[in-house]
């Protein structure tokens, strides 16, 4: 008998609301078919039981059930158990992470892509093929302020999810713990005809927060409830056709239909078009775990091309060179590799050249910082839009119909990230001001770091736009460069050791330069990083990094090649060096103290050779009708990046209300960001090959997806009464962690071996 958790992700079930696959291999038997599909309504009433959907997240990516069906040892009493260890990717669990606001603003896939993994123990029983399955689980991890958490789970399920009843029928209790001090507790408790969740929130330092649910859920078709989510309560019902939500301020009606619904996908997973096989990176990621030389104690972790982490260290905080006092070894099945680790407070990476057209970018957004005020009259703007003027991160778009330019928003940033305001109207960048100046900036959707050359004259459709894709270059890997020149915001060891965070970090006066200049600097780069006049670059004081920097100290392009001289063709400049407005290849050098900012690496002790990992590979892809309904972005041909199963980026995105699921803007608040359109299951593309290697077909398929109801009139919900629920109270509370309640799961027990599950895929 297998049994699956089912996420509550709001407070209504789902309702025929899965999408046909459109195309499919012959193998039906292949991982493309059997990969289970996780897709959920979004709702404003999710927030209320988010800790919940991410700890049923967690415990369904550590796969209790199927392991217990195709691993479990059978008992001479007929009993079946399994005890295993697993890893889990916090950051696909987090739906508050990954739609927060900030993400409006993303200039790379890196923190999506970085997974951020906890270690798991877990043991699950079965007494008998009628009894319940018992999980058990012992987790671990570290929370955003780097403090170790532990959080004891234990779960009874008798009855999968089905129409009826639509989440199965289970009891899930656990209680997390950090410093010896309780920091949540909570249970969920799932029965034929109802639900009912609360948890108390009891961090230390925090204001105590209760969260809670009971609702009437007989099946899909009907019922009704009440939440409590930090002092907000909502009531709700549903029917066949309808979902209404009502608090002390709205009252809201929506329709079920799938028709009237907008779906956003989190995660995608890549199929070989013609076996159904999984497809990954050549050289993808994975687990380790480091045997502390001083006591023989081990830490878990991952290393992969955005990095490398260890639960419990703080990698930033240890010294620069070779990082004595750990063994590292690689958790792979059947893998025995040794490493050495090594870290560097700095990261260079290469950016390689590949070209389009503005007519083929036509409204696919890009950031850029630049000035926009008119050099002759800086109360003026280079716009139609007089607001729009001085230093920036601008929004903009190339618009084929006009053959202009426009600016659609602007970033704003706080200690706390980076949001987009709209540009109202939106603001067209007169053709003589491009005419004279390139446009460098970022897009996802465009292929990475891009750039749109000044000709001279005003832009027309088939001008070039060179976009640029990265790759993390590690100190002493084979073919880095060893000399680097830098004309445009380059640090130098004086000006970072006069840098307080309220000055400029560059030295030699580049921090004024721009493309064309009269100084110059030159760097090295070895195994132990990037230097200038035999001196580290780099920078981990943490008062530093506020503010203008908060993201960390960058350099403007390097080469490997001096810089020529060259005469500035605009503005009146002159200048001693020039930077190629187009290079085919360029690379940059960032240093602060967050782990994008710096470089850790392993080195397999058997051969010396540093370990390496694929870069992120753009795919093309053209939208379809069927992948955007809207039509807004159909006939476009964007860049995706594909960084290894389940991470394929890439996708524009926007902010919706949770109130009504209606767009608004980012800098709104109370507004969540998501892509702007979801490819279709089925939708095939081609994976271009690493080096020269043949190229894949993929097919792909939603892992994790979100579906919002659409918002209908509220005379449609009349009809469809409210029936408040009385809601569960910390008496029913039970602590899995604590010896004295009857649900103690007890001491976690040791597992030799390597990992049986890494976020939902059994080794």
């Amino acid at each position: 008998m297998k049994l699956r958790l089912t996420r509550v992700a709001s407070a209504v079930a789902l309702l025929g609301l899965a999408s046909p696959l459109m195309a499919a291999p012959a193998d039906t038997a292949s991982p493309y078919y059997t990969d289970p599909q996780n897709v959920y309504v979004q709702d404003a009433t999710s927030d209320g039981v988010n800790q919940l959907n991410m700890v049923l997240c967690i415990m369904n990516a550590m796969r209790p059930a199927e392991m217990l069906d195709q691993k479990g040892s059978a008992a001479a009493d007929g009993s079946v158990s399994v005890l295993y260890s697993a890893l889990v990717d916090q950051n696909k669990c987090d739906s508050s992470k990954r739609a927060n606001a900030s993400n409006s603003t993303a200039t790379s896939s890196a923190a999506e892509a970085t997974p951020s993994y906890m270690n798991a123990v877990v043991n699950v029983s079965r007494a008998s093929n009628s009894a319940p399955m018992i999980a058990k689980v012992w987790l671990s991890f570290n929370n955003g302020n780097g403090m170790p958490v532990t959080v004891d789970v234990r779960v009874a399920a008798s009855q999968s999810p089905t129409d009826v009843p639509p989440y199965g029928v289970f009891r899930l209790d656990y209680a997390g713990q950090s410093g010896g001090l309780q920091m949540f507790n909570g249970f969920i408790d799932s029965s034929a005809g109802a639900i009912s969740y609360f948890e108390l929130n009891t961090e230390p330092g925090n204001p105590l927060r209760v969260n809670g649910l009971t609702m009437a859920a007989a099946s899909t078709t009907s019922g009704a409830g009440t939440m409590a989510v930090n002092g907000t309560s909502f009531d709700f019902a549903y029917d066949s056709a309808l979902f209404r939500r009502s608090d002390t301020a709205n009252d809201v009606c929506f329709n079920r239909s799938i028709a009237q619904a907008n779906k956003s996908v989190w995660s995608y997973g890549t199929y070989d078009a013609v076996t159904g096989a999984r497809v990954d990176t050549v050289h993808p990621g994975f687990p380790i775990v480091a045997t502390k030389t001083a006591d023989g104690s081990k830490v878990y972790g991952y290393a992969g091309y955005w990095g490398l982490n260890l639960q419990g260290v703080d990698l930033g905080a240890l010294p620069d060179g070779l990082v004595n006092g750990y063994t590292i070894a690689d958790q792979r099945p059947n893998n025995t590799n040794v490493y050495s680790l090594s870290k560097v407070s700095g990261k260079l990476t290469q950016w390689s050249q590949g070209s389009t057209t503005l007519d083929a970018v036509d409204g696919i957004p890009m950031f850029f910082w630049g000035n926009l005020s008119d050099p002759t009259n800086p109360q003026a703007s280079l716009t139609d839009n007089p607001s729009v003027t001085g230093f920036n991160t601008w929004q903009a778009h190339w618009d084929k119909t006009t053959a202009a330019v426009y600016v659609t928003g602007k970033q704003s940033c706080n200690p706390t990230g980076c949001v987009v305001a709209s540009v109202t109207p939106a603001a067209k960048i007169g053709a003589a001001a491009l005419a004279g100046m390139p446009l460098s900036g970022w897009s996802d959707a465009v292929g990475g770091n891009v750039n749109v050359p000044s000709t001279g004259v005003a832009h027309v459709g088939t001008d070039a736009v060179t976009y640029y894709t990265q790759n993390v270059v590690l100190p002493g890997s084979a073919g880095a460069p060893t000399d680097l020149y830098c004309m445009s915001n380059c640090p130098t060891a004086a000006s970072l050791a006069a840098f307080t965070g309220m000055n400029g970090p560059f030295g030699s006066g580049t921090g004024q330069q721009w493309m064309y200049g009269a100084q110059s600097v030159h760097y090295t780069f070895d195994g132990s990083g990037l230097k200038e006049s035999g001196a580290p670059v780099t920078d981990t004081n943490p008062s530093h990094f506020s503010s203008q920097y908060m993201g960390g100290v960058m350099t403007g392009r390097l080469f490997t090649a001096p810089l020529t001289s060259c005469t500035p063709p605009y503005m009146g400049m002159s200048a001693t060096v020039c930077e190629p407005q187009a290079p085919t290849t360029y690379y940059t050098w960032e240093t602060g103290v967050q782990s994008w900012n710096q470089s850790t690496w392993l080195t397999r002790t058997s051969n010396a050779q540093v370990v390496s990992f694929d870069p992120p590979r753009n795919i093309q892809y053209p939208i379809s009708a069927t992948d955007d309904p809207s039509g807004a972005w159909v006939g476009k041909t964007i860049q995706l990046q594909f960084n290894g199963f389940g991470n394929l980026f890439g996708i524009p995105g926007s902010c919706v209300s949770p109130v009504d699921n209606q767009p608004a803007p980012c800098d709104g608040g109370n507004v969540r960001f998501v892509p702007v359109f979801a490819l279709t299951d089925g939708a095939t593309m081609t994976l271009p090959g690493m080096a020269g290697a043949a190229s894949t077909p993929l097919i792909v398929k939603a892992l994790n997806a979100e579906v919002r109801l659409g918002k209908t009139t509220p005379s449609a919900c009349a009809g469809l009464a409210l029936n408040p629920q009385t809601l569960p109270s910390a008496a029913s509370l039970h602590d899995p962690s604590s010896a004295a309640d009857p649900f103690y799961i007890g001491s976690q027990p040791s597992v030799s071996g390597g990992f049986g599950v890494i976020h939902g895929v059994i080794q």
